[in-house]
């Protein structure tokens, strides 16, 4: 979810050498099995969204590999995205949903987390949790403990984690421009608890597929996600 302009242009990101969370995953044309190739995945577990172009919502599916190598299709769910789409064209101040594929590595919400299997972090009541909006910061696109008047960044552009209901009860980090991050190249995309409308730019889904998520990915399995357009 974005409450202030964040998001740049998926593209930009890629073209930045080493970007950490960008992942090459081709999305499959045509045929049997799942809807992007297989040897291009660099684990087992894939959340796979998709939408026609310009639509603010679209489908979720969790795709995963077992022992014998096969891929199925284990979850399905409506989301919402962003109010403009995915596209390639994410900017600062946009309602784009990027376009592109990126690792899924922690989690976060203001409910516990007791099955995450990924690293999961509790925001307790001290409303003391952000992430980091302001380009200017060096913690930009990072998530930062402090108390609102001692924050060493602009807090009008970030979010208290604490204090967006029902979004953050329990949310996936989407590996977008983390490591190295660009300054303005777009910040805080999630996968997040929806609230039955389109969003700034992240992921939405009902609550019980969030925690369905967080209990299921594992970072053994290295799972990402594929946001993308389809007709």
């Amino acid at each position: 979810m974005r409450r202030v302009a964040l998001w740049s242009a998926v593209g930009a990101a890629l073209a930045v050498a080493g970007v950490v969370g960008a992942v090459v995953l081709v999305p499959r044309i045509a045929g049997d099995g799942p809807p992007f190739d297989p040897e291009t995945v660099p684990g087992t577990q894939v959340v796979w969204v998709t939408a026609p172009p310009g639509a603010d919502h679209g489908t979720l599916e969790l795709w995963q590999r077992d022992a014998s190598r096969r891929w199925a299709r284990t979850l399905t769910s409506p989301a919402w995205l962003g109010a403009q789409g995915i596209s390639d064209r994410a900017r600062e101040g946009s309602d784009y949903t990027p376009q592109g594929t990126f690792t899924i590595t922690e989690g976060f919400g203001r409910l516990p987390g007791p099955d995450a299997t990924l690293p999961y972090l509790w925001v307790d009541p001290s409303d003391t949790w952000w992430w980091v909006s302001d380009p200017a910061s060096p913690q930009y696109n990072r998530k930062v403990r402090c108390a609102e008047a001692d924050c060493p960044f602009d807090t009008a552009r970030g979010e208290n984690l604490g204090r967006t209901v029902p979004e953050y009860d329990r949310a996936l980090v989407i590996d977008y421009n983390r490591e190295p991050v660009a300054a303005g190249a777009g910040s805080a995309f999630f996968l997040h608890v929806d609230t039955g409308g389109p969003t700034a730019g992240c992921v939405a889904v009902a609550p019980d597929v969030v925690r369905t998520l967080l209990s299921t990915l594992q970072p053994s399995r290295q799972p990402v996600i594929g946001m993308y357009t389809a007709r």
